[in-house]
């Protein structure tokens, strides 16, 4: 059975064409969920996303949501699927997630307010991640104060997998490994073009129109302004939270020093 960060939300299904997509938090997200209603929209007549189902829903309105009945079909003959996913440098993504939720959220206010932070990260994780900082004797544990990355990397690293925040949990785990046998794992850094032909080409869409939207740049999040933070230290301890990923996806140990 699915583990627990299995979504609706995050996971297309196309019963008819008997495809789906699992999205994977920090890694193409925005950008898959247009590049399938606007290919929907553009080759199956489909102006709405999900064809009127689940009004009360926002996320309807911007990504194909299926019936809940395919969904359970899916749920429990997903061998009978074709099942794609965009997959991420584990090194990339876990400072990606860490600039998104806690650089952001400390810079989305003049004095690191609480109030800058993403309404999901206010109390729990945030929280959480202080205690941590404040029982361990790192930066980071003060209200006001940047966690900084390398007080984030021991705090996520001590967390259980399959318990971690969904944006830098293992990738294995998101992607629901080795439940749902993926027909293609594509590695965002070097696949996108192979990546977004295949998934055209089920999907009925146009490959050349699909090659056209990897140009738009979605979701473009802020700069980091100063030396990276990967450390070799920091980078041992992402690697050792992380080396289910290294060795499903076939990321290098030491792909961190060619990344930025």
């Amino acid at each position: 059975m699915p583990n627990s960060h299995f979504s609706l939300f995050k996971t297309f299904v196309d019963r008819e064409r008997h495809v789906a997509m699992v999205l994977n938090p920090k890694v193409l997200t925005t950008f898959t969920r247009r590049f399938l209603s606007e290919g929907f929209a553009e080759f199956h007549g489909r102006a709405d996303p999900s064809e009127g189902r689940y009004r009360l829903v926002k996320n309807a309105r911007r990504f194909p949501m299926a019936r809940l009945r395919d969904y359970w079909h899916f749920r429990n003959h997903h061998s009978d699927y074709a099942i794609y996913a965009f997959v991420r440098n584990p090194y990339a993504r876990v400072f990606s997630g860490w600039k998104d939720k806690f650089y952001d959220g400390h810079k989305g206010s003049e004095d690191g307010r609480l109030a800058g932070y993403p309404r999901s990260m206010r109390r729990g994780e945030l929280k959480a991640a202080r205690a941590f900082c404040a029982a361990h004797g790192l930066e980071g544990a003060v209200e006001g104060t940047l966690v900084p990355f390398g007080s984030f990397v021991p705090y996520f690293s001590a967390q259980q997998p399959g318990q971690r925040n969904q944006h830098w949990d293992l990738q294995t785990l998101v992607l629901q490994q080795p439940e749902f046998k993926l027909a293609g794992a594509f590695l965002m850094e070097s696949q996108l073009e192979e990546a977004i032909k295949t998934i055209a080409r089920v999907l009925e869409f146009d490959e050349d129109w699909a090659v056209s939207r990897l140009k738009k740049k979605e979701n473009v999040s802020s700069n980091w302004p100063g030396d990276h933070p990967m450390t070799e230290g920091v980078a041992e301890q992402v690697y050792k939270a992380c080396k289910p990923d290294f060795d499903v996806f076939g990321y290098r140990k030491d792909s961190y020093t060619s990344l930025w």
